[in-house]
C-alpha cells in the first residue's frame, strides 16, 4: 500500500513538472509577484472564512457539547492533514475525527459524526458539483475539446450522488449485519456504542439535512474564495465562472482521491479549467500555487499545535500506565 501510495504521489509530481515545462512560468510568477504580501494575507484571512463555512456541517451532527472553535479547528487538521502530509483526502478525514475526540467528544460518536459528516458532505458536493456543470454548460459546449463530455461529466456526478446515498443505506445495513452476526461480548461495548450513534444520527434527518444545506452552502463559498483568489492575482473573472471552475475541479480531486494532496491533480485541473472561461492557463496554475502556499502557511501550523495536544495528553497518561514495582495484582 506504500509503495503504491509512493507510486501515484510520483505521477502527480510528474504531472506538474510536466506543466511548469509546458506552460509559460514568467506569467505565472508575474500573476504571484502581482498579489503581493498584502494580497496573500487577504487569501490567508479569506481562507479561514471559509474553512468555517466548511465545517458548519459538521455541528448539527454533534450531539455532545462542542465549540464551534473547536469544530473549525477539527476540520482545520482535516484539511491540513490531506493538503500537507503524504495522505490521501480519507487519512485527512481521519485525522478530523481524531481531533474532534481530542475537543471531548466520546471515540465512537467522533467517529460515527465524522462518517455521517462525509456522508452528508459528498453528497452536498455532488450537488455543488452539477451546479457548476450547470454554470460552465455554455463554454463547454462552445469548446470543442469539452463539448462531448458535457452530457458523461452530468451522468457520472448524478451516478456519484446515487452512490452516496447507496453508502449511507450501506452504513446502516452494514450494522444491521453486524448486530446479528456478532455479539456484543465478541464485538466490543465501544462497537456497539458506535453502531447506536450512526443510527441515532441518521434518525434525526433534519439535523443530517441540515448538514447537507451547510456543506453545499460551503462548498458555494470556495467558489467564492476562488473569485478572490483571482482577483488577486490581477484577473478578471465572474462570480458564476469562478464557481463552475472550483465545482469541476473539486469534482476531479473527489475522482482522484487515492493521490496523496492531489498533487499535480489539482494543478492540471486549474489550468485546464481556467481556459474555459477566458483566461489563460498560467492563471489556473498561479491560483493553484496560491492556494498551496495558503494550505501551507495554515496547515503547517495546526498540524504542529495538533501534535503538542497529542504530546500533551500522552505525558498526562503515561504516569498512570504505569505499574509501580512491587504491586501485586
Amino acid at each position: 500500500m506504500r509503495i503504491a501510495r509512493l507510486s501515484v504521489g510520483l505521477l502527480g509530481a510528474c504531472l506538474l513538472a510536466w506543466l511548469l515545462l509546458r506552460l509559460d512560468v514568467s506569467s505565472v510568477f508575474s500573476a504571484l509577484s502581482h498579489a503581493g504580501w498584502s494580497g496573500f494575507g487577504l487569501i490567508v484571512a479569506a481562507g479561514l472564512i471559509l474553512t468555517f463555512c466548511l465545517s458548519s456541517g459538521l455541528y448539527p451532527l454533534v450531539s455532545e457539547r462542542v465549540s464551534l472553535s473547536a469544530i473549525f479547528l477539527t476540520r482545520q487538521v482535516r484539511d491540513s492533514a490531506g493538503d500537507i502530509l503524504p495522505f490521501t483526502q480519507l487519512g485527512g478525514i481521519a485525522a478530523g475525527m481524531r481531533a474532534l475526540i481530542l475537543a471531548g467528544t466520546r471515540p465512537a460518536w467522533a467517529i460515527a459524526a465524522g462518517l455521517v459528516d462525509m456522508t452528508a458532505e459528498l453528497l452536498a458536493q455532488s450537488l455543488f458539483i452539477l451546479l457548476g456543470l450547470f454554470l460552465a454548460a455554455p463554454a463547454m459546449q462552445a469548446n470543442p475539446h469539452w463539448a462531448p463530455y458535457l452530457g458523461w461529466l452530468v451522468g457520472g456526478t448524478a451516478l456519484f450522488a446515487l452512490g452516496i446515498l447507496g453508502f449511507a443505506v450501506a452504513q446502516l445495513a452494514g450494522s444491521h449485519m453486524a448486530d446479528r452476526a456478532l455479539s456484543p461480548a465478541s464485538f466490543g461495548a465501544s462497537a456497539a456504542a458506535f453502531r447506536e450513534a450512526v443510527h441515532q444520527l441518521y434518525r434525526q434527518r433534519a439535523r443530517v439535512g441540515l448538514s447537507v444545506a451547510l456543506h453545499l452552502l460551503g462548498w458555494c463559498a470556495s467558489g467564492v474564495w476562488l473569485w478572490v483568489v483571482f482577483m488577486v492575482l490581477g484577473y478578471r473573472l465572474a462570480l458564476p465562472s469562478a464557481i463552475a471552475i472550483q465545482a469541476l475541479l473539486e469534482g476531479l480531486r473527489s475522482a482522484t482521491v487515492f493521490i496523496p494532496a492531489a498533487i499535480g491533480v489539482q494543478e492540471a485541473g486549474y489550468a485546464a479549467l481556467a481556459p474555459l472561461f477566458g483566461l489563460g492557463a498560467e492563471a489556473g496554475l498561479a491560483a493553484s500555487l496560491l492556494r498551496r502556499a495558503r494550505d501551507i502557511t495554515v496547515g503547517v501550523p495546526v498540524l504542529l499545535l495538533w501534535q503538542l495536544v497529542e504530546a500533551r495528553r500522552l505525558r498526562k497518561l503515561s504516569p498512570a500506565s504505569v505499574v509501580p514495582a512491587g504491586t501485586v495484582n
